[in-house]
């Protein structure tokens, strides 16, 4: 992110970030952490209980994306599953944090890479929500 916001066309302050599966951590965690983006998508991120204690450190929007049937099967892992993921959702809601979240039914872990139409729809979710917190 520090390298990013040196290019000549970023503007540093309307930073987002996307990350899938483990990339998906990685954002989240950059978030807590720095807390200096405006906008975060979650796609087949995985959401231990750890992550519940600290939605209060949220200063971002989030996007989750996650199939009904992530899982190890097909490279998620047992914290990508989709209980794990509505339950960090209703903890961000309860914190009063804002979240969006698409769930695509029966959809594993990778689908956004291997179905045509899940990686429309998502691309076109991205796109939008990021439009709204980047303007």
């Amino acid at each position: 992110m520090q390298v990013t916001r040196t290019l000549s066309d970023v503007q540093p302050e309307q930073s987002g970030l996307f990350g899938h599966s483990r990339g998906a951590g990685a954002a989240l965690y950059y978030l807590l952490e720095k807390g200096n983006v405006r906008a975060v998508v979650l796609n087949s991120g995985g959401y231990p209980p750890q992550l519940y204690e600290v939605v209060s450190q949220v200063k971002a929007p989030i996007l989750i994306l996650h199939g009904t049937a992530d899982g190890p099967e097909d490279g998620g892992a047992a914290v990508t599953n989709i209980t794990m993921a509505r339950e960090f959702e209703a903890k961000l809601r309860d914190a009063s944090k804002p979240v969006e979240t698409a769930y695509y039914e029966g959809s594993r872990h990778n689908e956004i890479f291997t179905n045509p139409a899940q990686y429309r729809d998502e691309v076109q979710r991205i796109l939008r929500f990021f439009l709204r917190y980047l303007p």
